[in-house]
């Protein structure tokens, strides 16, 4: 059996090619506010896995409702007979280019796709839209009127009673901000339209709801990797002349080298939400994030806090230091989790602060002969980059999920503070800082121990360290995504 197409329709300028490419999460349908950009008809599949869901079909505006009524009521004729009375409008004034849009959106319907009139609820209604829903009411095929805003006014409650009198089903949709459950939830309604669609829409709401999940995990394990690549990241180099001139290349060549680590996991998240034209090509740099990977202010607002990075450093080291003591029986007297405890706090002060990275110098005796003095910058020893790193994942990855596929503006991305500002709904927790500063203690410390396992074995890093830290960055993955809307209800 056929998927069912949906022919969307309305005056033109009235967020038509917006609501398509929404539902069928295409940037490429095209988008201008120019009157009458929809000059033919443009089918958009909803595939999952290759396999079509469903079908959008992008339709010229009413452009002459009023002539072509007038010219279908110039017959008298029974309710029956009007369908039949459209297909003869369309096949009078067929390549005459007069009436041409009209003729153009009614051959989908015609041909049996089902209804979706779209208009504009932050303009008033007004008396002539009476001829397009007429129009559309003689075709004889099952219909809907969605709610759109393209402005701030609402003019809804005016429009429901006038729609709800030709369409059995009437619903407001913000293209620009929809949710996925919402767009789910659309679904969902076309159902009632037919008797007959329940079947193809419920497994299209099935796919789709699979494929949600398949990203989610998809995105856990892309942020898992960055994590785990950023801080195992080495370099080496011998100083062929001035010590200083070699390190201080060296050091430029490692954080760039992040940084583009960071700038192809965000590529891959935005690709897998098909973003890849507004998003993967970003430079982190720009205004998106507000600021470069390693400025200030991005460490002031994102990570832990000094507090807490030192109360996760200490607990973490006497996790390991406790190790210690259950390793020799107890015959430390708990001086191995003090130990630990005391050296992990030191780690935290010493590190706290530096957000850059150092080039060091590699004993020859240890690396080989060869000449020049070897260096290595890397791994990051910062116990704060990866949580600054991974905030940063998750904002951006929040951006994504909340960026509808109808924006046509530059993407941004709303930092803690902003959402504090009370611009954007917080999808970071409750804290003012990032989502790594939101978890509990116990959650932090077990972080920054894995992260300390990865960063001191980072030729081999420990699979059970990188699976304690799989965990918990899906957790905040499918936390995130929630709190966009990603959570469906049943139907």
């Amino acid at each position: 059996m056929s998927p069912p197409v949906f022919a969307v329709v309305g005056r033109v300028n009235k967020g038509k090619s917006s609501i398509i490419a929404t539902l069928a999460e295409d940037a490429t349908v095209e988008i201008s506010p120019r009157p009458g950009t929809t000059r033919r008809l443009t089918r958009f599949p909803v595939k999952v896995d290759d396999a079509t869901q469903f079908e959008l079909v992008d339709t010229p505006g009413f452009e002459d409702a009023s002539r072509a009524l007038h010219w279908l009521r110039a017959e008298t004729i029974t309710a029956d007979a009007r369908p039949a009375r459209v297909r003869a409008l369309v096949e009078a004034f067929a390549g005459t280019g007069d009436l041409s849009d009209e003729c153009t959106l009614l051959e989908p319907i015609l041909a049996g796709a089902f209804v979706i009139y779209v208009v504009d609820g932050s303009q008033p209604f007004r008396a002539n839209y009476e001829d397009e829903m007429e129009i559309l009411r003689w075709t004889g095929r099952p219909g809907m009127a969605l709610i759109n805003r393209i402005a701030d006014d609402d003019h809804a409650p005016a429009w429901r009673p006038a729609l709800q009198q030709y369409f059995s089903v009437v619903r407001d949709f913000d293209a620009h901000a929809a949710t996925f459950a919402q767009r789910i939830g659309l679904l969902r309604a076309f159902r009632e339209l037919d008797a007959g669609l329940a079947p193809a829409l419920d497994r299209a709401v099935e796919a789709l709801v699979a494929q949600r999940r398949r990203r989610r995990a998809d995105v856990a394990d892309a942020m898992t990797d960055l994590l785990v690549d950023a801080i195992t990241l080495t370099l080496e180099a011998r100083a062929a002349g001035k010590d200083a001139l070699a390190t201080v290349e060296l050091e430029r060549r490692f954080h760039e080298a992040l940084r583009d680590t960071e700038r192809r996991a965000r590529a891959k998240v935005a690709t897998l939400y098909k973003h890849p034209g507004q998003w993967a090509d970003d430079d982190v740099g720009r205004p998106v994030f507000d600021a470069d990977l390693f400025a200030e202010q991005v460490w002031e607002g994102l990570g832990l806090s000094s507090g807490q990075l030192l109360v996760a450093l200490t607990l973490s080291g006497a996790v390991a230091g406790g190790t210690l003591d259950a390793m020799v029986g107890g015959a430390s007297w708990g001086t191995g989790a003090a130990i630990g405890a005391a050296v992990g706090a030191v780690s935290g002060g010493v590190h706290a602060a530096r957000r850059m990275a150092r080039a060091t110098r590699l004993r020859d005796a240890l690396r080989g002969k060869g000449g020049g003095k070897l260096y290595r910058v890397g791994p990051h020893q910062n116990p704060n980059f990866p949580f600054v790193l991974l905030d940063r994942a998750l904002l951006h990855y929040d951006a994504v999920l909340r960026r509808t596929h109808a924006r046509r503006d530059l993407a941004t991305v709303a930092t803690p503070e902003r959402r504090a500002g009370g611009h954007e709904p917080s999808a970071q927790g409750t804290s003012e800082r990032g989502a790594s500063a939101a978890l509990d203690r116990a959650t932090r410390a077990a972080l920054v121990s894995a992260f300390a396992k990865v960063r001191k074995n980072f030729e081999d890093p420990p699979r059970q360290a990188r699976d304690a830290i799989h965990a918990q960055v899906r957790a905040l993955v499918e936390a995130t995504d929630h709190a966009a809307g990603g959570e469906i209800g049943r139907g």
